[in-house]
């Protein structure tokens, strides 16, 4: 004769069953860590300096990522964008890149996502970084293009996070 198995403990399983994988899949993972400076009326200045603090990112010599996080709308005027970046990671001296980033297609259209008229993309920085534990570690980034202000940057980020 056949087993009859009850709804309830079926479902109860199955909730049990998806907890612990989702459980499982999370162990190991590390949060990403994430700071923003909005630009007002969405007009970057070239002298405006963001500047992005985090206080001790990790204690275990771990691999991170540093990318850079930028919100901006339809305002904004060309296919790149020009950026002068400063870190300082594991020692006091503070080191400088300017980096272009492709924003657009040859076409006009958007990269990253979009909501609307504003549209958000992470820009690749750093790769295979590891921080000493208990170092404060900053960045810091300027508009490197010729228009003063830029117009149409709404929000630009730093985020951290575990490879």
């Amino acid at each position: 004769m056949g087993k009859i198995l009850h709804p309830m403990r079926n479902s109860f399983l199955s909730l049990l069953i998806i907890f612990l994988i989702v459980l499982l899949a999370g162990c190991g993972q590390q949060n990403d860590i994430f700071r923003y400076h909005h630009i007002p009326n969405g007009r970057w200045s070239s002298d405006q300096t963001l500047v992005f603090i985090f206080d001790s990112i990790s204690d275990k010599g771990d691999a991170y990522r540093v990318d850079i996080e930028l919100s901006f709308s339809d305002f904004y005027p060309y296919r790149n964008l020009y950026l002068t970046v400063g870190r300082n990671l594991n020692d006091s001296v503070m080191r400088l890149d300017t980096l272009q980033f492709a924003l657009a297609e040859a076409n006009g259209k958007w990269l990253g996502s979009s909501a609307g008229r504003l549209h958000q993309i992470t820009l690749p920085y750093l790769r295979h970084v590891r921080f000493d534990s208990g170092k404060t570690v900053r960045f810091t980034i300027r508009q490197a293009m010729t228009d003063n202000p830029l117009k149409g940057i709404e929000k630009v980020g730093i985020r951290i996070s575990g490879e």
